[in-house]
């Protein structure tokens, strides 16, 4: 039996190996697959907020996003991650959701250790990605947004993405709009900093003055609420909006917010002109990353710090940190 076990391990790890072989021997290979990937960058950005009370100036919000956390993530890497968020000495800490790969608790302990080492003076936030309940949400054949099975990311499914064509539909099945909450992740982040926020609004204090952070649940699913989320916000404050999906934002354009912080994309992933939009399926392209000013107000789509697939083409993994002022 176990014999017969290694042998069906090697089989379904087969094509991950001539994928990595391939990178090794290749030089347009080496750097996406075994360096890139594993850099992280610091963005800076200072936003104007017009009326910002006082208080609130030179306030310091820190985002990450997509940690896709698994056991081949190393722990290396996450002090490094760790060690940068900290040298930005952040007032608030958000991340924008995709703590698992696929759904799976693969590692849920060493997650639960990282996110509790973070914090910050008024507040750890954060909301849930599409991996993130309890069955992966993703695009279906139909471009329908769908639960679909769980997978370890073997290379020939990411490498079917190339030769076909998907357009999403902008419907989520019934499937989606069923999945349940992922009680193992969420008991883990019960023992952590990070305040988990599911379609709600918290008005933060801030020395003598607010501001309210609204979170929201993932837009692929269909169990975004805005109206909900955004029911007991103060208008009076400045409002930080933190959702995973960045198609979320056109819905949201009638609420009262000043920044919307996503993350999901990966910054195209692989960022070439024909090949991230076969990694990366949108409805809205121009959301795919950075900032964006949209009726006099901030949008930044961050590029991740981790990812399904080990392989970033100038989309290097990214932390950022944002300052608001008058």
């Amino acid at each position: 039996m176990k014999k017969n076990h290694r042998l069906n391990k090697f089989i379904i790890n087969l094509p991950n190996f001539f994928w990595d072989l391939w990178c090794c021997l290749s030089i347009i290979g080496i750097w996406p697959r075994f360096i890139e990937n594993k850099l992280v960058s610091k963005t800076f950005k200072r936003f104007k907020i017009p009326y910002l009370p006082k208080d609130l100036q030179g306030l310091k919000i820190a985002q990450f996003s997509d940690l896709h956390l698994h056991p081949q993530v190393s722990q290396r890497f996450l002090k490094k991650i760790k060690r940068k968020i900290e040298s930005f000495q952040p007032d608030i800490i958000v991340f924008t959701g995709d703590f698992l790969c696929f759904s799976l608790s693969r590692d849920l302990m060493r997650l639960e250790q990282f996110f509790a080492s973070l914090k910050a003076p008024y507040g750890c936030f954060a909301v849930l990605g599409n991996h993130d309940y309890n069955a992966f949400v993703s695009v279906n054949e139909k471009g329908e947004y769908d639960v679909l099975p769980s997978s370890t990311g073997s290379i020939n499914k990411v490498l079917k993405r190339l030769w076909t064509n998907k357009i999403l539909a902008r419907r989520v099945t019934d499937h989606a709009r069923a999945v349940k909450p992922h009680e193992e992740l969420e008991k883990a982040l019960k023992n952590t900093h990070f305040r988990l926020l599911k379609n709600e609004s918290l008005l933060v204090p801030i020395k003598g003055s607010f501001i309210n952070i609204i979170g929201l649940e993932e837009y692929s699913t269909g169990r975004h609420a805005p109206r909900l989320a955004f029911q007991t916000v103060d208008p009076h404050f400045p409002g930080l909006v933190i959702a995973h999906n960045p198609d979320i934002v056109p819905h949201l354009l009638n609420f009262s917010w000043d920044v919307i912080l996503c993350g999901h994309t990966h910054g195209g992933q692989v960022n070439l002109p024909w090949l991230w939009k076969k990694f990366t399926l949108m409805e809205n392209p121009y959301l795919k990353k950075g900032l964006i000013c949209m009726q006099n107000k901030w949008i930044y789509v961050n590029r991740g710090i981790g990812s399904i697939m080990p392989f970033r083409w100038f989309s290097m993994p990214e932390l950022l940190l944002l300052t608001l002022e008058a």
